[in-house]
């Protein structure tokens, strides 16, 4: 099965085309399903608001694989997962599901809220551009990944390892409307801090394991930095490895460093790389 990074131009034209087909009827699903187990404060009326008790919804559902579970028929998922990372890590054939009509959905408000946003396939002339040959929701020099905002947000949340706010889908949803309707970027609360790092424990062939979650803004507005800073990180002394687990998150292993250390050079690559963010 080709990836989406190892796709010619026709076989990224052809996935694009796959996933928008997969939009009704996965939004289906979730609205059928959504009538049998939610309750009445959650209302698909397309706007950012219903986000918030769909997300609250879906936090209380989610469920992780098994071991007894068994492997799904490649042919049968999503294209957004079986195109990307090809095999599920984390959620369970239910979850995943759930989320795949979250997506459509997710679609389906952005697409009203920047209206002369248009679908195309991921393209930038570096080889290494993460989101290349993904659907992308773009307007003038803006696009958006939007099958991949998402799952990393579900993984996190029904692993425990990276809880996420009630209203964190309809926060990435207005900011990502803003940016395609070429406004303002959305204003990041003042109390929100630019880095989080958090001590993972000691593994024992490659030291201790460090988590970065970086702030929502920095993440999505700045995702080429962020590879760089990654790629940089790398090949500090000390450093055994360091990649981007997901959109926000960084995992990072050491032998020597700790989370103190790790937040004050990720701050400082940040300070002197990325320019104009709201602190």
């Amino acid at each position: 099965m080709r990836t989406y990074a190892k796709m010619k131009k026709q076989e990224a034209a052809a996935a694009l085309q796959e996933f928008l087909e997969e939009r009704p009827h996965a939004q289906e699903n979730l609205t059928r399903y959504l009538a049998e187990h939610a309750d009445d404060t959650v209302n698909l009326d397309g706007t950012v608001e219903s986000l918030t008790p769909l997300w609250r919804w879906v936090k209380s559902v989610l469920t992780e694989r098994t071991t007894e579970t068994p492997e799904p028929d490649a042919s049968t998922s999503p294209t957004w997962l079986r195109y990307g990372i090809g095999t599920e890590p984390t959620l369970s054939p239910e979850s995943i599901a759930i989320i795949d009509g979250v997506i459509s959905y997710l679609c389906r408000v952005l697409e009203q809220g920047a209206p002369k946003a248009r679908w195309r396939v991921g393209y930038n002339r570096i080889k290494s551009y993460m989101w290349q040959n993904h659907p992308m929701l773009v307007h003038n020099s803006e696009e958006v990944p939007l099958a991949d905002l998402v799952p990393g947000l579900a993984r996190g949340q029904a692993s425990g390892r990276l809880p996420s706010d009630d209203d964190k889908l309809a926060r990435i949803a207005a900011a990502v409307i803003k940016r395609l309707n070429g406004t303002d970027e959305e204003t990041v609360a003042e109390d929100e801090p630019l880095i989080e790092v958090e001590d993972l424990g000691e593994d024992a062939l490659r030291g201790r394991e460090l988590e970065v979650s970086l702030r929502e803004d920095i993440a999505h507005e700045y995702s080429r930095e962020v590879d760089r800073l990654v790629k940089t990180l790398a090949k500090e002394d000390g450093i055994t490895t360091a990649f981007r687990e997901d959109r926000e998150v960084l995992l990072v292993t050491t032998p020597s460093w700790n989370t103190a250390q790790l937040q004050e050079w990720v701050t400082r690559y940040i300070d002197e790389n990325i320019h104009n963010l709201n602190r």
